[in-house]
């Protein structure tokens, strides 16, 4: 039948041309057009047929929609009921012409392009827009009315109104989606729209299920033959026993090759276990290597225990109460590994099902593992890749694994190995194919489509395919095939269009297929064995292979390229000033970000293709050494895929700098691990302090953390200085050759070896990888000697066959051999900028050759006897040989004269030559290592201390240190400017065979056996932070060489003190986070110090037994009290910055005034750790016991104590001075009167020990405290209530601060963390790791800087509270009016008038000066007999002698006494009173006399009445012997809160 009788529609025929190029695109359009009016024809006529089946009318109704149609059926298909998520855009024309005017113009448009088409498109409209308005709300459709162009019929884009309308469209298109959004997130809140973690593992387990429950998956539609039906019976028969059973049992793994059917085979059981195992099965699948977290072991097992977790606790998952990571979460291999065992063991107790009843039976968990081959492997694997891996299952758990290797071949431990042997664990899976005939098969689909489209265009996209490492979005492949320049697109030339792409990728037919990705759909090879067929046939040399990853790499960071070259023009231009240009920030950085963003696809894909380019350089430019990348890896993926990412890296390069990026991240992935934020501030505190002795790469990535923690606009902890050692470990790398190692030569970029084995050719290794690339083979005889390049990289070796070979190190072949040496050659060396090789030899010639000819260019016969070491300076010009015959010769490269001799006292063995040309080094057969002037041969050292043979020698490029290897397996490392042996490294149990220094000192490479280790060997690496001396116009500059022991800061919040036991003191400047200025006298540890109220001294207490006063201003010491004959314990200033309180181990405490170190005041009592009121009245004081004293500064009689059940841990003073809170062991605190020590309330709520305490300034009634129970708790002081329990430390809290106006608390830990948190609110603001355990922290009342004192450390940790929301508080001042010396002395109790003595009243302050105040000094009474001690001790007229100072004496200090006349006459007096005393109340006697002072009140508060003594008074038995036999804690263990 003919056509026009089958469909009345116009016929259409179209004959392609032979080249796309003679098609033009108005052309191609209009073909298309009519095309596609043909079709829909077609297809409704076919609709009208009555024959048309039901199948056949659901293809021809397809057909017959518009594309829009057809795109809008697909989005109701996705997720049918979601109608409500689709907008629909509708415009129509306005000012439209009638239809006579433009039908013309219309020919060849779309269907649907008019507002009244005629006939069937009309109503094809019509329907259409019905359709959208009985699918959608309202408020998903919008309606838009755009002017009709008569010159362009339909849209004008030139037009104004067009700009108008595209602008209208725009924001009414984003309002409708971000109105759409809002209400969708209000009325269906999602788990993964508030949760990152959930959302990551709901992603990742989308991605894998879209893949095994593809259509493709059926086995109806491949039938995989080869016993495939027998061995998913013997899957499930495995299944059922075990879960029949009720022991433990072993998992299956399925053995089989390529295109045996293992995937579907998982795809079979993930459909069917559930009708094995009974209701209740939860499956898990992954695809090993099919993304980018499941394409490393720890980042595979990391995500399926999150999994596991949420599967484990629904409903958290499903409020987002709670993430699928544990609190005390670490991505460690090892903490993964438990933390996955630990799970299923859950499942095995009988975890809640996922579906919610309590009737459900417990779940059963099946994992589903495809591919374990294609895990990639990396250093930090434990024992082996797959050792996770478990061997025995627990009921309730089944775990199916398939493998293209057999077991032997897996990296899996002995016991897995044996086990996966077994038949009750291992199935045979034969494929019906061949992998060989799979293969042709591939190879002639790809020649079909060859022959189709063109040999470049299935090439060009093959290669991007095969090259990618998890596939390419569509938008992606065009970038790489389509070009942007004019010019027809033509597959013939390799270009494609997004039509052609589409086109070809149906031709490709089963070879391809999408996965979706990170919310992406991506083109990737469907085997692996395709990728295999492609790879051979269009990657065929690694230059193809290089050179396709690059196009790949060029195409992620095009934007970046750009950037770079437009702000290389426009560095002339001046920047606009930034509108927080002004704003004080922690670092002020005027670094400006590059403005680019990293995306999820940056991080997933970008840097394996520079890496695989050979494109070192921007490999760690622009991923593993940058900031941005790093924070866009961390925050989009997880620090353990960071993690994994550097160590991929590091399995093919070898640089110091990506090793410092590396310990980093792996140092602080715990702290990362539950906040990623803290991202810069550990780059800034473990990189800052090698920051000026590392490459820019270093200090570019450190200055873009500054400038990241400058901008950010939330509350951040962020760290102004360096306190933390280097990350590197001090070995590296360790490489095992099998056959030893007798030379080492590395390459110039570092990343290969050198190696000529003890018997063998000279082989050439790879360094990261541990493997054997070539080997030379070219000499007859044992290889003596070896050097490379460093421009030309050729490899020059040296043989016992007399000849010389140049080896080409790119194309590893010989180009060059050279005769002229009669006897082996023992040294070489390149010289001349490698135009020549100079040799020398056991015929005691040095023959120079050219390099690129072989012809000699000169013959020097000197030596008398072999040229042993042959060595040229850096400047190229002076060459120095060594021979037997015990000389050092210099000779000029420029006409070859002998510059210098140099004797020695043995033949030289070994040379060596430093980079500045100063030094010569020279071992020689006595053993000796002789190091000389290199210009004039003057010794200058002889280097001791190697005891064993030199073996090997050379120097470092910092022209300080020599290095040596000796027969006893150790590396000697020698000072050359001190002549001392400055480090010892033992790693090798055989002789050190070569030792050497790769470019900038960044590695020490030494051989020894069959063993290369790398060391970290920058002078930073090895020494940390060094004790540095500066001296400025005022001060000294001398950091603490030991640790920390005491830290203070000042009031204002802008300075503070340390002192350490190296006996300094330290004044910090917090602003600049500099060292101010060091101040030194004490000779012994300084274990206290306190800055005055008024800022302008500091006091320091010692082990020497004195407290110093330091004037600030100048530095200088201002006053030396020397009265304590014990350690001092406890300092402190009082708030008119006059007097000063210190107390010593032996329980004294003292006041003096500061600026003359003047006695006003001592008593005996507890001395470990005390503070003062700020009104001045009163001293708490404390010695870790049960009790808590309060002692009146200004009254002898009042003093109180109070008390806890269990050891008081830590005390502060409220600011106005009405309340002492004391925290126990007993894990409660108490709140006392300071005047009375009547308890006023108790704050019960810890369930451990309470370690500290502190209050506010302003807000009165907030108490923050802190236990061993990790928590803290804000309390309210008048009610007694817990207002908020703070949680997020994982250890002891140590310490805690308020902010003056109470609404910040910092806290720090032995987890080594100190968090900010809202007091108001009950939430963390921001946590910083600091590495270390933190022992107490000082800080600024707004908490902008916070001082923290670490255990065992010699550093000051500086700490910034960047956008504190805290106000700044001034401190309260002191502001009454100066007193006199006498005032500020105690009063005495009053006495009962009966008690007075009539000749009491002579023996005032005058009369006892006028008569014997020549004759006596103040204080002394130790050279005076036992009897005047006790006389002298009941006389109220002598206290008031000892007050009166005299010139040059102290407490417990005397001048010579006066003439025995004196004495006598003081005795006398002395029988006197004491006759007329002890007729009422014979006194009692106290031991405790070291201070006279102390004494006489006890005497005096001892003689009177049992009935008249104050409340005071009936506690002075406590401050006797008794706090004498107290232990001294450490003051490091016990919290002390000194408030001034």
């Amino acid at each position: 039948m003919h056509y026009d009788q089958l469909f009345p529609v116009p016929a259409f025929e179209w004959q392609p041309p032979w080249c796309c190029s003679d098609v033009t695109t108005a052309e191609w359009a209009s073909t298309a057009a009519s095309l596609a009016q043909v079709v829909q024809a077609a297809a409704r006529h076919l609709l009208s047929a009555e024959s048309t089946g039901q199948p056949a009318a659901a293809r021809y109704r397809q057909l017959a929609l518009s594309a829009v149609e057809r795109q809008f059926s697909h989005a109701l298909g996705l997720a049918p009921g979601t109608a409500h998520r689709i907008v629909a855009v509708v415009r129509d024309w306005e000012k439209l012409p009638p239809p006579e005017e433009w039908e013309a113009e219309a020919e060849g448009a779309g269907p649907l392009d008019f507002q009244d088409p005629p006939g069937p498109q009309r109503e094809q409209l019509k329907n259409f827009r019905d359709r959208l308005a009985a699918s959608l709300p309202n408020e998903n459709r919008v309606y838009l009315a755009v002017p009709w162009s008569s010159s362009s019929p339909g849209l004008d884009p030139d037009s104004e109104e067009h700009e108008a309308y595209l602008t209208k469209f725009r924001e009414l298109v984003t309002a409708k989606l971000k109105a759409l959004i809002a209400r969708s997130l209000e009325e269906e809140p999602e788990v993964k729209a508030r949760n990152k973690a959930v959302q990551e593992v709901f992603q990742e387990a989308q991605s894998h299920l879209e893949l095994i429950s593809s259509p493709d998956m059926e086995p109806s539609l491949q039938d995989p033959g080869g016993g495939w039906s027998e061995c998913l019976d013997k899957v499930k028969a495995m299944m059922v026993a075990a879960a029949q059973g009720t022991g433990r049992h072993p998992p299956v793994v399925v053995r089989g090759g390529p295109g045996s059917g293992k995937t579907l085979l998982l795809a079979a059981v993930h459909r069917q276990c559930a009708g094995w195992l009974g209701d209740g099965v939860v499956r898990v699948f992954r695809a090993c290597g099919a993304t980018p977290r499941s394409a490393y072991n720890l980042e595979l097992l990391r995500i399926l225990c999150q999994h596991l977790r949420l599967l484990l606790d629904p409903a958290d998952a499903d409020a987002g109460a709670a993430p699928p990571i544990p609190k005390d979460a670490s991505f460690d291999p090892l903490y993964v590994n438990n933390w996955f065992q630990t799970l299923l063991r859950r499942f095995e107790e009988g975890a809640p099902a996922p579906t919610a009843t309590s009737a459900s039976p417990p779940p059963v968990l099946v994992v589903l593992l495809d591919d374990l081959q294609r895990l990639n492997p990396l250093d930090s694997d434990i024992v082996a890749a797959l050792s996770w891996l478990p061997v025995s299952l627990p009921r309730r758990v089944h775990v199916v694994a398939t493998s293209a290797l057999p077991p032997d071949q897996l990296k899996i431990t002995p016991l897995q190995r044996e086990r996966f042997r077994a038949s009750d664990c291992c199935v045979e899976l034969a494929g019906a194919v061949e992998p060989a005939e799979l293969e042709r098969r591939v190879e002639s689909s790809l020649e079909q489509l060859e022959e189709q489209v063109g040999r470049l265009a299935v090439s060009r996209l093959a290669a991007f395919l095969t090259a990618t490492e998890f596939g390419l979005c569509e938008t992606e492949l065009l970038e790489l095939l389509m070009p942007t320049t004019g010019g027809a697109l033509c597959l013939a030339a390799g270009h494609f269009s997004f039509s052609s792409m589409c086109a070809v990728r149906r031709r490709m037919g089963d070879l391809l297929q999408e996965k979706l990705m990170s919310g992406r759909l991506l083109v990737c090879w469907r085997h692996e064995l395709a990728r295999e067929v492609a790879r051979r046939r269009y990657l065929h040399s690694q230059d193809v292979l290089r050179a396709t990853h690059a196009e790949v790499g060029n195409l992620f960071f095009s934007e970046f390229s750009g950037q770079q070259a437009s702000e290389g023009d426009g560095d002339a231009e001046e920047s606009a000033p930034s509108p927080t240009e002004n704003k004080e920030t922690p670092f002020q950085t005027s670094f400006l970000p590059d403005d680019v963003t990293y995306s999820l696809r940056h991080v997933e894909e970008s840097w394996i293709h520079l890496l695989k380019a050979g494109d070192s350089c921007r490999l760690k430019q622009l991923t593993v050494c940058n900031f941005d990348f790093l924070l866009a890896a961390v925050q989009t993926v997880s620090v353990s895929y960071l993690r994994c990412v550097l160590e991929h890296v590091r399995c093919y390069l070898l640089d110091r700098d990506l090793e410092l990026v590396y310990y980093t991240i792996r140092k602080s992935s715990d702290v990362l691990t539950r906040d990623p934020l803290q991202l810069g501030a550990q780059v800034v505190c473990w990189l800052r302090p090698v920051a000026d002795d590392s490459g820019d790469l270093v200090s570019h990535m450190i200055t873009a953390a500054m400038a990241w923690c400058d901008g950010y606009t939330a509350p951040l902890l962020v760290p102004l200085n360096g306190w933390l050692q280097p990350p590197l470990p001090l070995q590296i790398k360790s490489l095992h050759c099998p056959a030893g190692v007798k030379l080492l030569e590395p390459t110039p970029s570092g990343q290969h070896l050198v190696v000529v084995p003890h018997n063998g050719d000279p082989q050439l290794w790879h360094v990261m990888s541990n493997t054997l690339t070539h080997t030379f083979k070219g000499h007859s005889g044992p290889v003596l000697c070896l050097a490379i390049t460093k421009q030309s990289q050729y490899l020059l070796t040296g043989s016992d066959d007399i000849s010389i070979i140049v080896w080409d190190l790119k194309s590893l072949q010989l180009k060059l051999r050279i005769y002229e040496h009669i006897a082996p050659v023992l040294c070489l060396t390149p010289a001349l900028s490698n135009a020549v090789i100079v040799s020398g030899g056991e015929d005691s010639r040095i023959i120079i050759t050219s390099l690129l000819t072989g012809d000699v260019v000169m013959k020097i016969d000197h030596h008398r006897g072999p040229v042993t070491a042959v060595k040229v300076t850096a400047a190229g010009d002076v060459l120095v040989s060594g021979s037997s015959d015990s000389t050092v010769c210099l000779w000029s490269l420029e006409n070859f004269n002998l510059l210098n001799s140099i004797s020695l006292a043995s033949p030289v063995t070994f040379l060596d030559v430093s980079l500045d040309s100063v030094f010569l080094v020279a071992a020689c057969e006595d053993n000796q290592l002789y190091l000389r002037s290199l210009a004039t041969g003057t010794e200058i050292h002889c280097l001791r201390g190697h005891k064993a043979e030199i073996r090997s020698v050379c120097l470092a490029q910092d022209n300080c240190r020599a290095v040596v290897g000796g027969s006893d397996g150790k590396i000697y490392i020698f000072d050359m400017h001190s002549g001392r042996l400055s480090r010892t490294l033992t790693s090798h149990t055989t002789e050190v065979s070569g030792v050497k220094v790769t470019e900038k000192d960044d590695f020490l490479i030494s051989s020894g056996g069959n063993r290369i280790t790398f060391w970290s060997f920058r002078r930073d690496d090895a020494t940390g932070h060094t004790t540095s001396i500066r001296k400025t116009s005022q001060h000294s500059q001398q950091m603490h060489s030991a640790a920390i022991t005491c830290l203070d800061i000042s009031r204002d919040g802008t300075m503070a003190v340390t002192g350490g036991v190296d006996s300094l003191v330290n004044i910090w400047q917090l602003n600049t986070h500099e060292l101010h200025s060091t101040l030194e006298g004490h000779f012994a540890s300084v274990t206290c110090v306190a800055f005055s109220p008024n800022g302008l001294f500091a006091v320091s207490g010692s082990e020497d037994k004195t407290a110093r006063v330091w004037g600030l201003t100048l530095g200088l010491v201002v006053s030396v009290f020397k009265g304590h004959q014990a350690t001092i314990t406890a300092v402190a200033a009082m708030m008119d910055s006059r007097r000063v309180v210190t107390a010593d181990r032996q329980g004294i405490l003292a006041v003096w005034l500061a600026d003359n170190a003047t006695l006003l005041h001592s008593c005996g009592g507890p001395s470990q750790c005390l503070a003062i009121t700020n009104s001045m009245k009163y001293v708490v004081c404390g010695n870790g016991d049960t009790s808590l004293r309060i002692w009146a500064v200004n009254r002898e009689d009042e003093r109180y104590t109070v008390s806890h059940s269990e050891e008081i841990t830590c005390f502060v003073l409220t600011m106005d001075s009405q309340y002492v809170i004391t925290g126990s062991r007993d894990m409660s605190l108490k709140v006392w009167q300071v005047a009375g020590g009547k308890l006023a309330q108790v704050l019960v709520g810890h369930s451990d020990h309470v370690t500290c305490v502190a209050v506010s300034i302003l807000n009165k009634s907030l108490v923050v405290s802190g236990s061993r129970d990790s928590n803290l708790i804000v309390w309210d002081i008048n009610t007694g209530n817990d207002i908020h329990i703070l949680s997020g430390h994982l250890g002891c809290v140590t310490t805690v601060k308020v902010s003056g106006d109470g609404s910040l608390a910092v806290s720090g830990s032995e987890d080594k963390s100190i968090i900010v948190w809202d007091t108001r609110r009950g939430r963390p603001l921001s946590c910083l790791q600091l590495q270390v355990p933190i022992l107490s922290l000082e800080m600024s009342t707004d908490c902008s800087r916070i001082a923290v004192h670490l255990l065992e450390s010699r550093q000051l940790p500086i700490i910034c509270l960047h956008n504190t929301p805290a106000t700044y508080v001034k401190m309260p001042s002191y502001v009454a009016p100066a007193k006199e010396v006498e005032d500020l002395r105690p009063t005495g109790p009053k006495r009962p008038m009966r008690r007075l003595l009539k000749k009491e009243v002579s023996l005032d302050t005058y009369t006892w000066q006028k008569k014997y105040g020549h004759l006596t000094s103040s204080i002394m009474m130790a050279a005076v007999d036992e009897r005047l001690k006790r006389r002298f001790s009941v006389s109220a007229s002598m206290e008031e002698i000892s007050k009166i100072p005299t010139k040059g004496s102290t407490m417990g200090s005397q001048q010579c006494v006066g003439p025995e006349q004196a004495a006598l006459a003081q005795s006398q007096h002395f029988d006197q009173l004491e006759a007329l005393w002890n007729k009422r109340s014979p006194p009692r006697r106290r031991h405790n006399q070291s201070l006279s002072k102390q004494n006489s009140r006890s005497s005096r508060r001892d003689s009177s009445d049992n009935d008249e003594r104050t409340p005071g008074e009936e506690i002075v038995g406590a401050f006797g012997d008794n706090e004498k036999s107290t232990a001294v804690r450490d003051p490091r263990l016990t919290q002390s809160c000194i408030t001034q």
